[in-house]
């Protein structure tokens, strides 16, 4: 008998306070709809928030459809007025949000489709956010998209707006609205927005390479391009993930080339970010050594060493033989009698070191040949080194 009294008053004792909540925030709610100034409504309001209180959604419908559609509507479009009505009304909705009252989602929409002031616009769009109303998200993308252009007057506004977009879409996680937090990530914005989607996009799934591998390949200019590249990097998705969007940001920046020189930098940065990134990894996809194989010949002299120690990070049979033909290709110019220049010494300096890490058998041949083609006592002893790493590789 005593347990089940003790049961009793936990129970009672537990439940208190949400009764005493349920209980405060119909009272409120009763004392808002019987008190007609707006400006004292707002105050009831401030006291009805802080229960956040789920139960009370049709009771914030309610008044937000007073707000938009009823007569209340008339303080919004006198401008004395107008202030009293947008705090009331940003308040409201962004309860809403909080309490997921969903109901008001199209009431909310309505809302940031006609707001004239960026505050209540940004309030609900993140309203909507929180409470996943998803169907909203392919308008919400194309308006974070039009904003990342960057053609508004009033930058500030914009740029609140654009918050409340981005704080929609991350919420969301609709695939729609991906590009344009990508872009928004990379936009004019100030860095409160800018980070924010940013780490919208690395959050979106377990996985967005193959979103951002998407807009890689789909972007305009090389810059967008190794972002997209850069933040794969960053994400916490799988490497052999990470891998694929390296050897596809390299094919990509193989297939163009360009005279202006702040291009041609910007392209090389890609197909260098590309490299070192499968380097780092350590995981080669099986079109790696071929593209590498292109880069030594499209790039200029930092690219080609990068492509040339990549080769020798992968070791694969692939790998070895393009090195292995390469070295060759030198030492039958140094037997020829053709003197290297400093370029080519270093480029061979990279691939005897390259054929050394690689560990492969087929890089023997060429490193044994150079003792018959009169190079310099070091570079000699490096091919000794290259060799012993190799046989002990066995």
């Amino acid at each position: 008998m005593k347990k089940k009294l003790l049961l009793v008053v936990l129970f009672t004792a537990g439940s208190f306070p949400l009764l005493f909540a349920g209980q405060a925030g119909e009272s409120w709610a009763r004392l808002y709809r019987r008190i007609p100034d707006i400006k004292q409504r707002y105050a009831i309001i401030q006291n009805l928030v802080p229960l956040d209180d789920q139960s009370l959604e049709p009771f914030y419908t309610s008044a937000l459809d007073e707000l938009v559609y009823g007569d209340y509507s008339q303080y919004r479009t006198n401008k004395s007025t107008y202030d009293d009505w947008e705090i009331l009304t940003r308040t409201i909705i962004m309860e809403l949000g909080d309490i997921k009252g969903q109901s008001a989602a199209p009431i909310i929409w309505d809302v940031v489709k006609t707001a004239k002031t960026p505050l209540i616009k940004s309030a609900g769009l993140q309203a909507l956010g929180v409470m996943r109303a998803e169907e909203y998200a392919p308008e919400i993308a194309i308006m974070l998209r039009n904003l990342n252009f960057n053609t508004s007057s009033d930058k500030n506004s914009a740029e609140i707006e654009a918050y409340g977009a981005v704080a929609a879409l991350d919420k969301m996680k609709a695939e729609v609205g991906f590009e344009p937090l990508f872009y928004a990530s990379v936009g004019w914005y100030h860095d409160r927005v800018t980070d924010y989607a940013k780490k919208a996009v690395l959050d979106f799934t377990d996985d967005p390479v193959p979103l951002l591998k998407g807009i890689m390949l789909r972007a305009e200019n090389y810059k967008n391009k190794r972002t997209a590249l850069a933040f794969a990097m960053e994400s916490s998705a799988p490497a052999q993930s990470k891998a694929d969007i390296a050897a596809a940001a390299l094919a990509e920046g193989l297939k163009y080339s360009e005279s202006d020189f702040t291009l041609k930098r910007q392209l090389a940065d890609l197909r260098v970010d590309a490299m070192k990134d499968l380097i780092t990894l350590g995981i080669f996809p099986e079109n790696a050594p071929d593209l590498l194989d292109k880069a030594i010949d499209e790039g200029e002299l930092d690219e080609k060493l990068v492509a040339l120690q990549a080769l020798g990070a992968d070791g694969s049979d692939r790998s070895a033989e393009i090195l292995a033909s390469r070295l060759s290709f030198y030492n039958e110019r140094q037997i020829s009698g053709l003197t290297l220049n400093n370029e080519e010494l270093l480029i061979v300096r990279q691939l005897i070191f390259s054929l050394g890490e690689s560990g492969n058998e087929k890089g023997l041949q060429p490193l044994q040949e150079m003792k018959f083609a009169d190079y310099t006592p070091s570079l000699l002893r490096m091919a000794d080194q290259a060799m012993a790493k190799i046989n002990g590789n066995k």
